[in-house]
């Protein structure tokens, strides 16, 4: 069942995610081969300066948390998302709904990338000490190159059938709760850019691509007539992702902010719940160990 927000409650809460999707999509643009987890902290980042609570002309009142976590990934526990989020819908102050929405990113990487191993232990090991690069290292870093985001560059981080691809089937399964691909690209594909940069102007033009969201369900029904241990193209999912991401305007994903704001927000997606001790819940939200690495609350109060 629908929860009937305001249209000044979702025009709100999808202008905060567009200038999201809007954030994280330059800085890709900009830094094209940077590591998916400072995407994910600019994600957090962005929403962390809507946190303190707004009462909008209808008299509802929306407020934006958000909680890092952490995780085990980089110590080959695999998490099952790296965003989870909890909606929590209100009247006068008492819960009579809440929902779950969790998000593993991935991010595309340029065609001149053939793989890039992110969660790398030793990177971890050594903390602040591999900021000091040798001289080699610096020099192969920061040595001119031409990066390209086009249908063939692929998210290195997403393969078929290996450990984390397993165990986020294996969770939906046991626990009914629905996860979702958060895909990053650059504002526009095709494009292109080169490292180091030679201006410092940010990227310009509109977001055409960016943020999107995927049902794992369906990135796995796109991937079952490849081989094992496949890494998707771009192009891969632009034309083997089932209904309703076989439309002009879902190709690739929903937009984070259709997501967010019409469908998770209105009840169409994500797992629902009445009950704040409810099972799904507790496994997601109430283990230190637990799958997710870091969560946004949104509140909706509705008067009395």
């Amino acid at each position: 069942m629908k929860i009937n927000l305001p249209d000044d409650v979702l025009t709100y809460v999808e202008r905060i995610f567009t200038q999201c999707n809007l954030a994280v999509s330059k800085k890709l643009s900009k830094m094209l081969n940077i590591y998916e987890t400072n995407l994910d902290q600019t994600f957090i980042d962005h929403i962390s300066n809507h946190a303190a609570p707004v009462t909008l002309g209808s008299g509802w009142t929306v407020r934006l948390d958000t909680h890092f976590l952490g995780g085990g990934r980089h110590f080959r526990s695999w998490e099952i998302a790296d965003i989870g989020f909890l909606v929590m819908f209100r009247k006068s102050g008492k819960l009579v709904r809440s929902k779950v929405a969790l998000l593993q990113s991935k991010r595309l990487y340029p065609i001149e990338v053939d793989h890039r191993d992110e969660d790398d232990l030793h990177n971890y090991v050594v903390g602040f000490e591999r900021l000091f690069e040798t001289e080699d290292s610096y020099l192969s870093v920061s040595s001119p190159r031409r990066f390209t985001f086009n249908q063939f560059s692929r998210y290195q981080a997403l393969q078929k059938d290996n450990a984390q691809y397993r165990h986020i089937e294996e969770y939906e399964r046991q626990f009914g709760i629905p996860v979702h691909y958060m895909l990053y690209h650059p504002l526009r594909i095709p494009s292109s850019g080169n490292i180091p940069r030679t201006t410092t102007r940010n990227p310009r033009g509109p977001n055409k691509v960016g943020c999107r969201i995927v049902k794992a369900e369906s990135v796995r029904q796109a991937l079952s007539s490849f081989d094992t241990r496949h890494v998707p193209r771009y192009g891969d999912l632009q034309v083997m992702l089932p209904a309703p991401f076989d439309s002009t305007e879902h190709e690739i994903g929903w937009r984070l902010e259709y997501f967010v704001a019409r469908l998770l927000v209105m009840c169409e997606e994500g797992y629902i719940s009445d009950n704040r001790y409810d099972d799904g819940l507790a496994a997601v939200f109430r283990r230190r160990d637990g799958p997710i690495s870091a969560a946004i609350a949104i509140t909706f109060n509705s008067p009395e």
